[in-house]
């Protein structure tokens, strides 16, 4: 009945615009880090902006900041890097296009599919019911417009903040991951599974010197992410009116 309801009333964009709000206000510390990390690396205000508008992930921007830094030049370079590191919203998109309702336009699933982040990815996969357009639109635009607002204030106050300060404040991104995570997970003993096999499986990949050599933390996390998913829909498929399997 819960579900029929979800579907019956979805939540439009004002509501999606305040659940989004906790993971905007989580992204200005962040992208803070990531402003002044491109100013130090030589890039202009302008352009620490763009970065910052255009490269809407936390991690790709360190990416590329690291390459400028390092004096890569070729655009096929900042490409390849790029895919590899955000190669898990595939699998984000994949499984979070089953929740959408069947009359979603193009242009909504590709605007979504811009605004999309982890956290978003995440708070939007707790709710019950079809996902509407509106309400993950709304989702999606209070976090972009604090990861805007963020990556404003760090270029301009690069040389008031220390290194020590402006690097601590990265940490905030995974705390915001766990909280969404963590009560998810005390809900589903599917859920806690799968975390556990991906937590297992990140550890033991971690530790294996051979595997270091040749994979680098992105690839880790595509494969853990792959692994973890296909455990989790073969020991645990959805039920067709929605409900979780409980062990």
């Amino acid at each position: 009945m819960e579900n029929c309801t979800s579907l019956a009333k979805p939540k439009g964009f004002m509501k999606g615009f305040k659940d989004g709000m906790p993971i905007a206000l989580g992204y200005i510390p962040i992208t803070i880090a990531c402003a002044i990390m491109a100013i130090k690396a030589g890039l202009s205000i302008g352009v620490s902006e763009l970065l910052g508008s255009a490269l809407y992930t936390s991690t790709g921007q360190k990416a590329a900041i690291d390459l400028l830094k390092g004096g890569e030049t070729s655009i096929i370079m900042y490409m390849i890097t790029l895919f590899v590191i955000n190669c898990r919203y595939v699998l984000f998109s994949i499984s979070i296009a089953q929740r959408f309702e069947k009359d979603m336009k193009p242009w909504q699933k590709i605007l979504f599919g811009i605004l999309n982040t982890d956290e978003i990815f995440g708070f939007a996969m707790k709710e019950k019911g079809a996902l509407s357009p509106s309400y993950l639109i709304g989702l999606g635009t209070s976090p972009y417009i604090g990861f805007f607002i963020g990556t404003t204030i760090g270029s301009l106050v690069t040389d008031l903040l220390p290194v020590s300060v402006s690097s601590a404040l990265g940490i905030i991104l995974f705390a915001m991951f766990i909280a969404i995570i963590v009560p998810a997970a005390k809900e589903s003993k599917s859920i806690r599974f799968v975390v556990f096999i991906a937590l297992v499986l990140s550890v033991v990949m971690e530790c294996i010197p051979a595997i270091k050599a040749y994979l680098d933390a992105s690839w880790i996390i595509i494969i853990c992410a792959i692994v973890s998913s296909l455990v989790g829909a073969w020991l645990f498929p959805i039920k067709e009116e929605g409900e979780d399997i409980v062990l």
